[in-house]
């Protein structure tokens, strides 16, 4: 599990204009690069029918990379709102992408902020084999975005991955083989009120101009005859019918609007589809060039529907002892696979103190980073590793109190630890504690009305201890469990499903 200290990171989203929808906030810093597999695949590519697709689903690998002192990392919540709209916008070409293993963490801050030559080195360190690699930093060369040809792996700027934004989209359309719609236009510009010239030089690579009639699609532009022209290559707002304000001019003279509705261009305000013929791409380059990423397909879990905390510790309202870590558990979640917790001074959670990610129903809370005699309020957000698309539960609370039973307690046992919690009938539960001191107890099993049900002989010794405690025939409930020690006692909450 991973803490997360959160931060207020406010995004700068694209230019608004009078239709929008979603945006491509910045520029893109992938290389003007068709592949030699997509240049062979559009002299013979497939036809498709999106009504009878199967869904692909593909394995991704996230890297969330801060400074050396492990500052500047992207908010989770903000993270999986933006996985959330990546998928959402690959939903009509049928491919889904699913967070494998864990989400990884690198603090370098020449990677933080870094040119194309320290995120090359950066992938090449930390890449995960067949997997669509994203790294989510600061400043990705400067840009919003980019695709690494060399690499094969995906950078990514926190500050492009708001809400509505398809940074990550395009960046994802790029890896998967699609070229820009201006492809060959790169840093290229020309006087409007003119013709087009025939054919235009980047980078040493003379191109032809592709026409409105669509006579040279299939080798002009960006290859794919039902996107049309486009001789845009900086950011451009869409009007109210979805083009461009600029008319443009093809080499036969024949005016035109550029189509701000596919991803792949540099739209800002009107971004929201792949053409059939670039999802057949993409998909194609799945199947034909990247196989490991869909070998062995995996069949997603059952979508998470349900977003209800019913907290197992502590309870609603009660109070935990501030000198001791201590586990917030909660029941799981039907389909969930992992959680964002907040907890948070205010019941609205517009400031959270601090915020953690688990695979399990419970992490680890170190009650010395929250102030002691105060009221906390705590949520989580169950997710699976298919969908970033859930929303939070309502807000629990809790006290953190300095009171505790005795001086004798606090002195004698602390940090107290049951596991597993929940248990299952029958089965014995482990505990560990930690104590100052040599001396006799008793540990028990009460019910939540005080009532004791079990009860057994407990040695103490100085420093680490381990028990093990029997819940015999205990029906399915919570239950109370009490070490008395010395005159003082430790509880804690225990589960039995």
């Amino acid at each position: 599990m991973k803490k997360i200290v959160t931060l207020l990171i406010f995004a700068l989203l694209g230019g608004l204009g009078s239709r929008v929808l979603n945006a491509q906030s910045g520029f893109c810093g992938t290389p003007a690069y068709k592949s030699e597999w997509l240049e062979r695949y559009q002299q013979n590519p497939r036809v498709i029918n999106r009504t009878m697709l199967d869904t692909l689903y593909v394995p991704m690998t996230i890297h969330i990379v801060g400074k050396d002192d492990g500052a500047g990392y992207i908010s989770l919540n903000r993270l999986m709102d933006a996985f959330c709209q990546l998928n959402q916008n690959f939903e009509q070409a049928a491919i889904q992408f699913y967070i494998k293993g864990n989400i990884r963490y690198i603090n370098n801050s020449n990677y933080y902020e870094h040119d194309y030559s320290s995120g090359s080195q950066m992938m090449a360190i930390h890449d995960v084999a067949n997997t669509v690699n994203c790294y989510i930093v600061d400043s990705p060369a400067g840009n919003c975005g980019y695709y690494s040809p060399t690499q094969d792996a995906l950078a990514l700027s926190k500050g492009c991955l708001g809400p509505g934004d398809l940074t990550w989209a395009h960046e994802a359309g790029h890896y998967l083989s699609l070229p820009h719609t201006f492809f060959g236009w790169e840093d290229t510009q020309y006087n409007y009120n003119s013709n087009t010239p025939y054919a235009v030089t980047w980078s040493n690579i003379t191109r032809p101009v592709e026409k409105v009639n669509g006579s040279n699609c299939s080798f002009a532009g960006d290859g794919f005859c039902d996107t049309p022209p486009d001789y845009l290559s900086g950011l451009w707002n869409c009007n109210n019918a979805g083009q461009s304000g600029q008319i443009q001019k093809d080499p036969d003279g024949v005016e035109f609007r550029s189509d701000g509705s596919l991803i792949m261009s540099y739209a800002t305000n009107c971004q929201e589809r792949f053409s059939d013929d670039q999802i057949g791409a993409m998909r194609a380059n799945l199947e034909d060039e990247r196989p490991g990423h869909i070998y062995n397909n995996q069949t997603p879990p059952a979508p998470v529907t349900s977003t209800t905390l019913t907290p197992v510790f502590p309870a609603e309202g009660e109070a935990v002892q501030n000198y001791e870590d201590f586990e917030l558990q909660w029941e799981a979640v039907p389909g969930a696979q992992m959680y964002i917790v907040d907890i948070s001074r205010i019941s609205s959670f517009a400031f959270t103190v601090a915020s953690y990610f688990t695979t399990s129903n419970s992490i680890m809370v170190n009650a010395g980073d929250l102030a002691p005699d105060k009221t906390y309020y705590w949520r989580i957000r169950p997710l699976n590793r298919y969908n970033g698309c859930t929303g939070y539960s309502d807000g629990h609370t809790f006290e953190l109190t300095d009171l505790v039973s005795s001086t004798a307690a606090r002195e004698t046992v602390q940090g107290l630890r049951l596991f597993p919690n929940p248990a299952k009938e029958n089965q014995e539960v482990a505990l560990e504690f930690t104590s100052e001191k040599q001396g006799n107890g008793t540990v028990s099993i009460l019910s939540l009305a005080g009532q004791i049900l079990h009860s057994q002989p407990l040695a103490l010794a100085t420093g680490l201890n381990r028990s093990v405690l029997s819940t015999g025939n205990l029906p399915k409930g919570m239950y109370l469990v009490r070490i008395d020690a010395n005159g003082g006692a430790n509880y804690r909450k225990l589960l039995v499903q």
